[in-house]
């Protein structure tokens, strides 16, 4: 396998890992005791170190934090 084609793999997986994580926030974020929980901040760091690998995931200026978790869903599906 040519390094370029697993370069792609990899990070053709990485965009789905993203999406289920973001997914998975989107579910549990409206929960009355999970905002603001060291598992949600931690998840949300994790996120944004990892954007990166789609296009225009980064956070835009005022945006909250549903409106950007749900940009990243549309575009990693």
């Amino acid at each position: 396998m040519s390094l370029q084609k697993h370069l792609k793999e990899v990070k053709t997986q990485n965009v789905k890992i993203l999406n289920s994580l973001v997914k998975s926030e989107l579910d549990k974020i409206f929960k009355s005791d999970y905002y603001g929980s060291k598992e949600q901040i931690f998840n949300e760091k994790v996120i944004s170190e990892n954007v990166f690998v789609k296009e225009n995931c980064e956070m835009l200026y005022n945006e909250n934090i549903e409106e950007w978790f749900l940009r990243i869903y549309d575009l990693t599906k």
